[in-house]
């Protein structure tokens, strides 16, 4: 098989190809069953993957400001493509799809498949390439493989796009010329058998009569990500109630007694918010936003907008919406610097009200622990969210309110705060405040000078996750940003030529191993996994510890890392308090 790519980008260099063999004999000393390691159960894929081989052919990471293209007339390799930020057309088989947000597929060698990005949007996505092998033929002596062009999984992937992206990247990185090791195909294969289970939707496992009782809500969620997956396109009663197994008058009136509104009413509320977010961040023209979320007549699209919104969608995006819940910590921190106490939202750190309190998974992978009923109760206008539970949100929530995102990695707080200033109206809001930081910014940095001089910090974590030493974002913001002291000399080289606040983040140290860390100053943030008292003593025990500058000066200090996780503004200004008085004050801690 022969493809051919286009790109209007041009593809990263160095990536490496391995001669495609339709065949391989395997000498039986290798461990070549690793990929079934990962549980024991006895399901589809891993039957499907059992003996079997995976070879990685290419990964690439694309990110472009340009127009991207890519055409095949038929893959060569498995391909999976995971859209970090795209909006365009694919086409597979001569079927065209419109991807419009976070997308991921997976298609076997033969498919026919054209990405376009649309003009003046540029792309970020992952491309990976593999082979899988089956054995054939086992003896004592030798193991031989074929090629197999048959895939467990194809087509669109529901998520979880944390860990996509995550395996993406590792692979991306492990192709790269620098990473010439003995032990990268065995990590490669390791990484790719993990994506392919990742991948695996439980709903298309062979269930057992015993599973299928301990999960009797499966009809809801197959459902539920078809619709999620295909709201833009017709989506007929009679085809969700067949893939739920059901008569349609009985799935209608289960559905609408778990979820609170008729599959119809569902999809309506669900095309909607798609269109409120469109008309809240994009300069899309009304007529494109009805196509995007499947309304061919612009003017019937008006009118069911107006039906369920209670405004026109041209007048829509000028509404002032403060009925707000937020899914992320750090933006209800900005919400109540712009003087918005949102309805609901997931709390961390000092505040200066409380609003009602969602238990929101703290990392992305981590389960979603909040009810429907809870986002039902307060009827919010909006919901803000940091990208990485923007999938679980869609989810779950789809249908309340609009979802806005706001990427956690691509800008530092102050733009954090611009976007969201400029989505409630606040703009106004977020520059006042900005110049009160920078003259309450420019005191505190006058007063260091006048007391303690000229100093160098080091600003580190010790937490569960291990030890991180921090640089210009989060822990380091203030010191670094704010405050605009001296960084240690190996936070200095990360930093050389990146971006302030996004080009580099932390790194992992150890107490001890102190060459490039050395500091006037050492802060150091623990959680309540550690006893300060008794984490003090152990470290002074150590001698590596005690020859650090800071620990012979006196001048360590451990802080909250409750109270300094949190990287938004009422959350800064009060760790720049917390830093000033330390840094003046010099309290001797050890």
């Amino acid at each position: 098989m022969k493809g051919r790519y286009a790109m209007i980008t041009e593809p990263n260099q160095g990536h490496n190809r391995i001669p495609s063999d339709d065949k391989r004999t395997v000498r039986p000393s290798g461990d070549v069953n690793h990929i079934n390691a990962r549980s024991t159960v006895r399901n589809e894929l891993h039957q499907f993957l059992d003996h079997a081989l995976v070879e990685l052919r290419r990964a690439e990471h694309v990110n472009t400001q340009q127009r991207f293209r890519w055409q095949t007339d038929e893959l060569p390799h498995h391909t999976f493509i995971y859209m970090h930020r795209f909006t365009g057309t694919q086409v597979v088989d001569a079927e065209p799809s419109r991807v419009v947000r976070k997308a991921a597929c997976l298609y076997p060698p033969g498919t026919r498949l054209e990405l376009v990005s649309d003009v003046d949007q540029d792309a970020e996505l992952y491309v990976l390439e593999f082979d899988l092998f089956r054995v054939t033929e086992k003896t004592e002596a030798k193991r031989i493989y074929e090629r197999e062009l048959h895939s467990p999984v194809a087509g669109w992937i529901q998520g979880p796009f944390y860990g996509i992206q995550r395996i993406a990247a590792q692979l991306t990185e492990l192709t790269h010329p620098d990473n010439e090791t003995a032990s990268r195909e065995i990590k490669a294969q390791l990484l790719l058998a993990e994506l392919l289970y990742l991948l695996w939707p439980e709903e298309h496992a062979s269930p057992t009569e015993e599973s299928e009782q301990d999960d009797p809500e499966s009809w809801l969620k197959s459902t539920l990500q078809y619709i999620q997956q295909h709201y833009m396109h017709e989506i007929k009663l009679d085809t969700l109630a067949e893939l739920a197994g059901m008569h349609p008058s009985y799935y209608s009136q289960l559905f609408k007694s778990r979820m609170h509104k008729n599959p119809i009413e569902y999809i309506t509320h669900l095309r909607m918010n798609r269109a409120k977010e469109m008309l809240l961040t994009s300069d899309l023209r009304i007529r494109d936003v009805a196509r995007e979320v499947g309304y061919r007549d612009e003017f019937y699209f008006s009118r069911r907008f107006r039906n369920y919104a209670g405004y026109a969608p041209t007048a829509y995006a000028k509404q002032v919406h403060r009925n707000i819940v937020s899914l992320s910590y750090p933006y209800t921190d900005h919400l109540m610097t712009l003087g918005i106490t949102p309805c609901a939202a997931q709390i961390q750190g000092h505040l200066p009200h409380l609003p009602r309190s969602l238990t929101m998974p703290f990392h992305a992978y981590e389960p979603w622990e909040q009810g429907r009923q809870a986002f039902l109760d307060v009827n919010p206008d909006l919901i803000l969210t940091k990208d990485n539970a923007a999938a679980k949100a869609m989810e779950h929530i789809g249908d309340v309110a609009p979802i806005i995102t706001v990427p956690w990695n691509q800008t530092d707080m102050f733009g954090h705060l611009e976007r969201i200033a400029s989505i409630v109206d606040r703009t106004q809001a977020a520059k006042e405040w900005l110049d009160k930081h920078e003259r309450k910014a420019e005191r505190a940095r006058k007063k260091i000078r006048e007391q303690a001089g000229s100093l160098t910090v080091a600003v580190g974590t010790l937490t569960a996750k291990g030890p991180r030493m921090y640089s210009h974002r989060n822990f380091g913001h203030v010191f670094y940003r704010t405050l605009q002291l001296h960084a240690p000399q190996r936070i200095q080289a990360e930093l050389k030529g990146k971006a302030p606040g996004i080009g580099f983040n932390w790194m992992p140290f150890t107490p001890g191993q102190w060459d490039g860390l050395e500091a006037d100053v050492l802060v150091l943030a623990t959680d309540n996994l550690h006893n300060p008292a008794t984490l003090l003593q152990k470290l002074k025990n150590d001698p590596l510890w005690n020859s650090h500058p800071a620990v012979r000066g006196g001048r360590v200090h451990l802080v909250d890392w409750n109270a300094w996780v949190v990287y938004a503004p009422y959350s800064i200004n009060i760790q720049l308090e917390e830093a000033l008085s330390m840094l003046t004050n010099k309290p001797i801690l050890l």
